[in-house]
């Protein structure tokens, strides 16, 4: 069985590129990246990643509803302490001032 060298890093060593130098391409990235950052707003932001804002969106009213839920229930356990606490304050005899 003969074996046959690899020609291809021969010919990747002898390969050279010389591209072809460009006066404007410094001027023409720039203003692509200035007309990039004027153009740059909340609203094409959203719509470029849309699926990433919604699932944003969601968290933030889930969370919200979550924790606005535990607020108003915590609140309304400190009200029901306090009216259970002015309930029996009211019905104890010693605290009653005899009407005259």
């Amino acid at each position: 069985m003969s074996f046959s060298p690899d020609p291809l890093p021969p010919l990747l060593a002898s390969w050279r590129v010389e591209p072809s130098a460009n006066p404007g391409f410094r001027r023409a990235v720039r203003e692509r990246l200035g007309a990039g950052v004027a153009g740059a707003t909340w609203a094409a932001f959203a719509r470029r990643r849309a699926p990433l804002v919604a699932g944003a969106f969601a968290v933030a009213l889930i969370g919200g509803a979550v924790g606005g839920h535990d607020r108003a229930r915590a609140r309304v356990d400190e009200d029901r302490a306090r009216l259970a606490s002015a309930y029996v304050a009211g019905l104890d005899a010693r605290l009653m001032v005899p009407a005259r």
